[in-house]
């Protein structure tokens, strides 16, 4: 027992490290811990559940596990957003039957649409992860009536597939002026070692 924990505690420490330092390769060199990135270098997945019932909350997450098991080794070459956008565009009809599989499987008989544009977002955490609201280029899961509380992660860069905190709205946060074309990111974990160093100086 006491070395399952053991074990447990060191891979946790593990990716921890990991991430911290994937976050400080994009912090470096940037103002106040903050990451500027063009919209149109982000792709988001928003999967809507039919409503906030236990049972249509839980076919949410399996829509979601379903569609981003399809996805992922289909992504993994993307090496730039356009590539991403065709890839997903091309998978549109085969998004929507991974989706009503898993439907079908729990005797659901909601319908599923998926639609690919550009819709608004409110600011929104994931993980380490804040974006400012506005409008981004999305893939939305809308299944039945789509009045439930959703779910949201980064299909490009493919932030999806590691394993963080689940989204949540969030303050605002520093942003460049609404005519630039660039956003800001912010990294919390940047913002940690940060303060680190700061203390040390």
């Amino acid at each position: 027992m006491r070395r399952n924990l053991l074990h447990q505690l060191v891979i946790f420490a593990m990716v921890f490290f990991i991430v911290s330092g994937w976050a400080l390769l994009f912090w470096q060199g940037r103002e106040s811990g903050m990451m500027a990135t063009s919209r149109g270098e982000l792709i988001r997945l928003h999967v809507l559940a039919n409503s906030d019932s236990p049972a249509d909350q839980q076919l949410k997450r399996e829509v979601r596990d379903a569609v981003l098991a399809y996805l992922a080794p289909k992504l993994e070459q993307a090496g730039s957003a356009s590539a991403a956008r065709r890839i997903i565009n091309a998978e549109r009809d085969n998004l929507r039957e991974a989706a009503k599989k898993v439907l079908t499987e729990h005797n659901s008989a909601d319908a599923v649409e998926v639609q690919i544009g550009w819709f608004d977002f409110p600011v929104k955490s994931y993980g380490d992860l804040v974006l400012p609201a506005g409008k981004y280029e999305a893939v939305r899961i809308l299944i039945g009536k789509a009045e439930g509380q959703n779910w949201w992660c980064v299909l490009f860069p493919p932030l999806c597939f590691i394993d963080m905190a689940n989204a949540a709205a969030v303050p605002a946060v520093k942003t460049l002026s609404e005519g630039n074309e660039k956003i800001q990111i912010r990294w919390k974990v940047a913002e940690f070692w940060q303060r680190k160093d700061e203390s040390r100086e």
